[in-house]
């Protein structure tokens, strides 16, 4: 047992165990808001405190009060102690300046969508498919093709090197003649810390959360401690901790887990003429992205179905009053495009930032710059993207109820039963495709699965 722990906490772990995480996170959330994970709103509050405190300007304030959001720091933390418990940040990985350029219009293009689509890709993809929500699928669906566009983009401007797992820095010194495996990222003698750019954005990540996080422990601001008491930060806590961890223990994310079924529609020798390396054609073609995702579904969903049906819970709305809108179907695209560009959906860029990468660093200014549009036209912007409903349904088991008949909760469980049926072929395919066995999926981690010869 004691070499089990260990290994766990000092390894990094198998995509459908980060997922496990991330989906007790969101029962955690649940349990007690009866609502799943939402995070860009409290973002937007604390720029406001920075801008409001710090700079005496409201730009964003305008259309979100100042405030702290417990749960994105204790995320961040969580990946933190993620790195420290593997005796490794990813502060080492060297982005050239034209990848930062990317990660920071991922950022500003990845935040707006959040606005007009109501939500982001955590909002969407693991809160609301679970919740059987027809805009969060619409925002799937509406998103994916663009988030190829900028798989396609990276790659034309050759830096599809850097569209990989998460590597640790053992691995990445052993594969650097690797010519199938393209690393850029690992620079020998790179030191972040003599780099003038990640010092300047170390910067800005500590005042974003340092201001916020005074005023939310000594002042009134929305979630501070005087509003909300230690009972409810310690809720925001686990849940975060518990995501940060996930996380950063697998690279899961949002972005990577929807594109990796296309892989099955793609050769090989694409992604070789891409310049991506090897290592993520076998990952996405093996579809273990899609495990942890799935698994983070099938949990939150199953525990949702559960308290609806037998408890005292609800099923979150995760689209507001008319269930569809036109922001769902534009801000899709938003949102898909701009967690490419990042590598990585706004909670897996918490965790990158807790894991000190770069691309993180330089996203976050993006995302201040991207509510700026919104919260300076909210008045134009809404009735155009939320002024009229393009549907009377909220969840796919209400609308097979009122179309076939039957019972909602009868097709509510006809809804969990996919939802577990795609996890169970994500793994079968992964077998297949690695030719490997059902232990090795359930205990390698992305490292030693996709690098097996």
């Amino acid at each position: 047992m004691k070499t089990l722990i260990t290994h766990l906490v000092r390894k990094q772990w198998p995509f459908w165990l980060g997922g496990l995480f991330v989906g007790l996170a969101e029962i955690v959330f649940y349990y007690h808001y009866d609502m799943f994970i939402v995070v860009t709103t409290g973002l937007a509050q604390m720029f406001s405190t920075v801008e409001q405190k710090v700079f005496g300007v409201d730009w964003v304030a305008r259309a979100y009060d100042p405030g702290i959001y417990w749960f994105i720091l204790f995320a961040i933390l969580g990946a933190r102690l993620a790195g420290v418990a593997e005796r490794e940040s990813r502060d080492w990985v060297y982005y050239d300046k034209g990848m930062l350029l990317l990660a920071f219009v991922g950022g500003m293009l990845f935040s707006f969508g959040t606005r007009i689509a109501a939500g982001c890709t955590t909002h969407h993809f693991l809160g609301g498919i679970p919740s059987m929500s027809i805009a969060s699928w619409v925002v799937l669906l509406t998103g994916i093709p663009f988030a190829f566009l900028a798989f396609k983009l990276v790659t034309a401007m050759g830096r599809g090197g850097y569209l990989r797992h998460q590597e640790t820095l053992a691995v990445s010194k052993t594969r650097a003649e690797d010519s199938d495996n393209p690393n850029p990222g690992y620079r020998p003698g790179y030191s972040p810390w003599r780099d003038p750019l990640h010092l300047f954005l170390t910067g800005l990540l500590i005042a974003s959360l340092a201001i916020p996080t005074w005023y939310g422990l000594t002042g009134d601001i929305a979630g501070a401690i005087s509003q909300i008491g230690w009972g409810e930060v310690a809720w925001l806590a686990a849940s975060g901790i518990l995501l940060g961890i996930g996380i950063a223990k697998t690279g899961f994310g949002t972005e990577c887990s929807v594109m990796a079924p296309e892989a099955c529609l793609t050769s090989h020798g694409f992604y070789r003429r891409c310049g991506v390396p090897d290592c993520t054609y076998r990952m996405f073609r093996s579809m273990l992205p899609l495990q942890g995702f799935m698994v983070a579904i099938v949990t939150l969903n199953l525990f949702i179905l559960y308290s609806w049906i037998w408890g005292d819970g609800t099923i979150p709305n995760a689209s507001g009053e008319a269930g569809l809108y036109w922001g769902h179907i534009l801000g899709g695209p938003l949102l898909g495009a701009g967690a490419v560009l990042m590598i990585g959906c706004e909670v897996r860029t918490y965790a990158r930032l807790g894991l000190g990468y770069t691309t993180a660093l330089a996203a976050l200014p993006g995302f201040y710059i991207g509510y700026l549009p919104y919260t300076l036209y909210q008045d134009k912007i809404d009735p155009v993207m939320f002024g009229e409903g393009l549907t009377d349904y909220i969840t796919v088991a209400e609308w097979a109820y009122d179309k076939f008949g039957w019972t909602e909760e009868g097709w509510a469980v006809v809804y969990s039963l996919l939802m577990i049926a795609i996890l169970v072929l994500s793994f079968a395919g992964a077998r297949r495709f690695l030719g490997t066995t059902w232990r090795a999926l359930f205990t390698r981690n992305t490292d030693e699965l996709v690098y097996q010869t």
